[in-house]
């Protein structure tokens, strides 16, 4: 908001109020020897307000489909029934023939305060009012009120006058009613004032700055209307001035809101239109709906080496045959009626060929009529060299690929058509033409678990945010088992608005890879004797289990399990006997265990297993159980039965532990307390100064510290 525009309403409103209270001090003596001779200046006065009034309607309603169509066409119904009462004030005045009724001030005065109000209540409403579009009927309605309210307000004064009370009395001059209206009129005016200037300082709007500036110099007009005593005088003169400037005012604020910004805005954006279609590279040229050229741009008038000014008016026949052009001299000068898309040789000024990608659209006005035809050209002679050394290049590079075992798809995009080379049909088992060529082909054969990884990698390649696609996942053969591939692609072309439409990538069946990669990661992880998981996976899963112990979200066991007399056995059966034995143990112990229990060989003869989800009772109790049952189940050894035990230290996984090495340790104590409790028993750690219950008899006792 310029400082300018704020100061010239502001500084009016000063003037005239400082003007006003300066008359104040004034006499009220009559400005004419004769109210007759007032008429010609007070018609004139009036007569101005009554044109600006009908300019006002006639503006609100010529705008009332555009976004400030409903609080314009508000406003003109109020000034439509305003200007109508002003009017009937005007021909009421004293000294003005006989309308209807004889005229005087009383009449004249009962006009003048029904238009007073009227306008006075429209501005509180317009102040209120959103910026919005109202619907027909809603525009046609207020409308015929507000004519309705005028004729209804000249029904009473000129037929039932006798209804209103005395204003004005010859002689005295106003009546305390007068003087009364006049200032609740002056009250409402300076409301009005402030809900305008409140609302122009939100919206930024200059024309309501100048409606505030009007409503405040019609209050004090309505102020000077409590002072006068003949019609005649100093005051009443004043306050028809006041309210000539009061509708100057509102004339600067509706024409300037009205006309002049919206013409300012339109010359604006011709200029800027005009500056970006000039600036395109393409030709672009526009016509009428009798295929007559309305104008063109700098690209296309140099291409055809004609100047707009003389291209304007012409049909393209002429306008061709003019710029030399004999192609296109014979062309269709006809307006589209749909999109068309075609490709056309231009031969240029300079006698080069140049191939152009045109697109001929017709454009419409609101209600679907045509208005005529733009027409794009662009230049395509480069990108269709580039396509096709694109192409050569693609066969030799699909030719090295082939040789390499990799397999080829070209995917289009837009219609969805996808050609597998036969290297990639052979992958999965099919000759080329079994497979058809869409990517449905491949869609269907994806194993539905590798999904998530190939849209995370495709979808942000599509969409421009990486270089190159890449991803693993499995595709099915077709006699029913999965092929492991590693696909790898590019986008190679995108469409005007920067869509991907059309990739091209590779396949390299990896399966052999994967399997050596799954060997390795079951050697790495597992105990090759056993087939349990290795002490280095088994730590991985205690430290999970104890963040969710120390978040609260469970409870959870260690148990370490040692084999009574391990090296008695290898030293009397054989290493062989004794990896007989550990196997054994496993398959005994694994039965009793639940599905989320975590068993690990640490290393020799020594066992863990975690228990996730259970107290320390519970944990006791699985602890005897496993002791007992491995107790009564022997292994078969060289035919015979070979007995043996394991002794088990138990330990409670704390929130108060750093790392998983403390809960070890205490289940590394418990199970050395068992060891010498005399094996064949499990023992509980004790918990800093809780001592467990002792379970004897069942080989399970406390550990003793």
């Amino acid at each position: 908001m310029s400082i300018k525009s704020v100061s010239k309403p502001v500084s009016w409103s000063i003037v005239l109020g400082v003007v006003f209270i300066l008359s104040g001090f004034m006499p009220p003596g009559r400005l004419f020897s004769d109210p007759e001779h007032y008429l010609a200046l007070h018609t004139a006065l009036e007569f101005f307000s009554i044109a600006v009034a009908a300019m006002v309607f006639a503006l609100g309603w010529n705008l009332r489909h555009t976004t400030r169509g409903g609080r314009l066409v508000w406003l003109g119904a109020v000034f439509l029934g305003v200007g109508l009462i002003d009017f009937a004030h005007t021909l009421s005045y004293a000294g003005m023939p006989v309308f209807v009724t004889p005229s005087g001030a009383d009449k004249a005065i009962q006009f003048w305060l029904a238009a007073r109000l009227l306008l006075v209540v429209g501005l509180l409403v317009f102040a209120l009012l959103p910026e919005r579009r109202w619907p027909p009927a809603c525009a046609d309605g207020v409308t015929a009120a507000a004519l309705g309210i005028a004729l209804l307000t000249m029904w009473v004064v000129l037929w039932h006058q006798d209804w209103l009370p005395v204003s004005f009395i010859p002689g005295e001059g106003v009546t305390p009613f007068k003087v009364g209206a006049e200032y609740v009129l002056a009250a409402l005016y300076v409301l009005a004032a402030l809900m305008l200037w409140q609302r122009a300082l939100r919206d930024r709007d200059a024309s309501a700055r100048w409606l505030a500036a009007a409503a405040w110099v019609l209050a004090l007009a309505e102020l000077y209307f409590t002072l006068y005593v003949d019609v005649s005088d100093l005051f009443n003169v004043a306050g028809h001035l006041y309210k000539f400037a009061a509708y100057a005012m509102i004339y600067r604020a509706v024409f300037v809101s009205g006309v002049r910004e919206p013409q300012q805005a339109l010359r604006r954006e011709q200029a800027l239109l005009r500056a970006l279609i000039d600036s395109v590279p393409d030709l672009i040229a526009f016509k009428d709906p009798q295929g007559r050229y309305l104008g063109c741009n700098k690209a296309y008038a140099k291409a055809y080496g004609v100047r707009e000014c003389d291209l304007v008016g012409l049909r393209e026949e002429t306008a061709m045959r003019a710029a030399g052009n004999l192609d296109g001299a014979g062309a269709d000068g006809g307006v589209v009626s749909t999109p068309e898309h075609h490709e056309e040789w231009l031969e240029t000024v300079d006698g080069g060929l140049r191939l152009l990608d045109t697109l001929r659209t017709p454009y419409r006005d609101e209600n679907g009529v045509t208005l005529g035809e733009i027409r794009i050209s662009r230049d395509f002679t480069e990108r269709r060299k580039m396509r096709e050394q694109i192409a050569e290049r693609e066969q030799r590079v699909m030719l090295a690929v082939e040789s390499a075992g990799l397999g080829v798809w070209d995917w289009d995009l837009r219609s969805g058509r996808c050609v597998f080379s036969p290297t990639w049909c052979e992958m999965i088992g099919f000759r080329a033409d079994e497979l058809p060529a869409h990517v449905s082909a491949w869609e269907e054969r994806v194993h539905p678990e590798d999904w998530g990884d190939i849209r995370a990698a495709l979808e942000p390649h599509l969409g421009g945010a990486t270089e190159s696609y890449r991803v693993e996942y499995r595709i099915r053969h077709q006699d029913g088992h999965w092929v492991w591939v590693m696909a790898a692609g590019r986008v190679l072309d995108r469409d005007e608005q920067g869509a991907a439409a059309r990739v091209v990538g590779i396949h390299q069946d990896i399966s052999q890879r994967k399997t050596m990669e799954e060997s390795l990661l079951q050697l790495a992880t597992s105990d090759p004797l056993t087939g349990l998981w290795n002490r280095r996976h088994f730590t991985g899963m205690m430290r999970g289990e104890l963040g969710r112990v120390r978040r609260g979200q469970s409870q959870a066991a260690l148990l370490l399990l040692d084999l009574d007399h391990f090296k008695r056995v290898n030293d009397t059966h054989g290493h062989a006997a004794g990896d007989i034995v550990l196997r054994h143990f496993v398959n005994v112990v694994d039965v009793q265990l639940r599905e989320a229990d975590v068993f690990a060989r640490m290393g020799g003869e020594e066992f863990a297993v975690l228990l996730p989800c259970i107290d320390a009772l519970g944990a006791m109790r699985v602890a005897e159980r496993l002791c007992r049952v491995v107790a009564a189940s022997p292994a078969m050894v060289d035919g015979q039965p070979l007995s043996f035990t394991v002794s088990v230290g138990v330990a409670m996984l704390h929130e108060a532990d750093q790392a998983h090495d403390e809960a070890y340790s205490r289940a590394d104590e418990a199970l050395y307390a068992a060891k010498h409790g005399g094996r064949n028993r499990a023992v509980l750690a004790r918990e800093r100064d809780t001592a467990p219950p002792s379970f004897e008899g069942g080989a399970v006792s406390v550990s003793p510290g």
